[in-house]
């Protein structure tokens, strides 16, 4: 099959440190052994030429405090692989269940809370991932990952056509990055497969304004047109100033994408480095309810294994409620 302008695009995709290195004209940096390096060119394109710090390459280049070890830190913070059915399927709160509808992303963040998650042997087809669905009754099916939007068009299409036909689904989440990270997958092809006779979320992960791109708000605009959230991780040395969370949640509700989340980050093994304290998240979500109105405030959570649901952290107390 003759692979489309998107497809090829993330052919390109940068996996040498030393290439990024001299794209960004920085200083070469070591290699980390490891969760390799994987990043797209569009995203690349967004970075701060000469500047070591830039907040968007702090994500996905390797650091050499990955290999640090941390208490409290561990390779499955929520206890995920042991509740996994099949590789595929997730049962994490009453009325959902989460399909991991590919392990294939676009870009590999360091911060990845299943960056250690098994490699499932056997290719998976839409029957195989569908299957659970049948005999659990939930009200909403959540496209995870990995990225659902990894699939080609017709394999996402297939499956969520398959979804549709079983009677007691009566919602469908999308995860996913890639829209921010390679705009040239919102395509009309896509923008039709999205369009369900039921309600369908498509929950966009992003952390920075500067990831907001003028390609993606413009095929945003033309393209998506189901209900648009935003879910976000509070990182040391990226977005943990009120400034720059004020600039992502205003450019957002701009945008019209609802911010949702706001995650205390998930203690996985080599991400100890980007984590804040939720007493200073509370502290920045205060100042922003102070500038913000409601709707542009997303709930600060924490996820906790083997939790029924989030844990909210309190924006007074810094605490879990």
């Amino acid at each position: 099959m003759t692979p489309t302008p998107w497809q090829r695009e993330l052919r390109r995709s940068l996996t040498s440190i030393d290439e990024l290195c001299e794209m960004l004209a920085i200083p070469p940096c070591s290699e980390v052994p490891g969760y390799p390096l994987l990043v797209t060119r569009p995203f690349v394109n967004l970075m701060e030429r000469g500047n070591p710090c830039d907040p968007l390459l702090l994500q996905v280049l390797p650091q050499v405090e990955e290999t640090q070890t941390a208490t409290g830190f561990s390779q499955d913070p929520l206890g995920e692989i042991a509740d996994t059915e099949g590789g595929i399927a997730l049962n994490k709160y009453p009325g959902r269940t989460l399909l991991l509808a590919t392990q294939e992303c676009g870009i590999h963040c360091r911060f990845c809370f299943r960056r250690y998650f098994p490699k499932v042997s056997i290719p998976l087809n839409v029957e195989t991932l569908i299957a659970p669905l049948k005999t659990d009754p939930v009200e909403e099916v959540i496209l995870s990952g990995g990225d659902p939007l990894m699939l080609e068009d017709e394999t996402l299409d297939q499956l969520l056509q398959s979804i549709l036909r079983i009677q007691h689904i009566r919602r469908v989440r999308i995860h996913s990055r890639l829209p921010l990270v390679l705009p040239s997958r919102l395509t009309p092809d896509l923008a039709r497969i999205l369009t369900l006779p039921i309600p369908l979320y498509l929950v966009l992960h992003v952390n920075h304004p500067n990831e907001l791109s003028a390609e993606f708000l413009e095929r945003r605009e033309g393209l998506l047109k189901p209900v648009v959230m935003s879910q976000t991780v509070l990182l040391r040395r990226i977005n943990d100033d009120v400034e720059t969370l004020y600039h992502l949640f205003r450019c957002l509700i701009d945008a019209r994408i609802v911010p949702y989340y706001l995650h205390q980050l998930d203690r996985v093994e080599g991400a100890a480095h980007f984590e804040v304290s939720s007493e200073e998240g509370s502290r920045l979500l205060a100042e922003l309810r102070e500038r913000l109105p409601g709707y542009a405030v997303p709930t600060y959570v924490r996820e906790i294994g083997g939790s029924k649901c989030k844990q909210i952290i309190s924006a007074k107390t810094g605490v879990q409620e």
